[in-house]
């Protein structure tokens, strides 16, 4: 899957991320929560098949690096 499709699928399942790209600041976005957080984590597990954790969601300050967990977890 190449990043430009990780990130579309991400944007799918997080309502949060709809409009994102990978420069977004995810403590600028108005939906950014707890659920948003959830919904990433449930996304990789699904998706990528990869375990993460809230706190590891919580610590990416942008959407790249999100997709960044994908690359230092695989």
């Amino acid at each position: 899957m190449t990043r430009a499709e990780q990130l579309a699928a991400l944007r799918t399942d997080v309502d949060a991320l709809a409009q994102a790209d990978e420069a977004t600041v995810l403590a600028a976005l108005p939906q950014w929560d707890s659920l948003a957080i959830l919904l990433v984590v449930s996304h990789f597990e699904h998706v990528h098949d990869l375990e993460i954790t809230g706190a590891q969601v919580r610590a990416c300050r942008t959407v790249a690096d999100i997709l960044n967990l994908n690359s230092s977890l695989s």
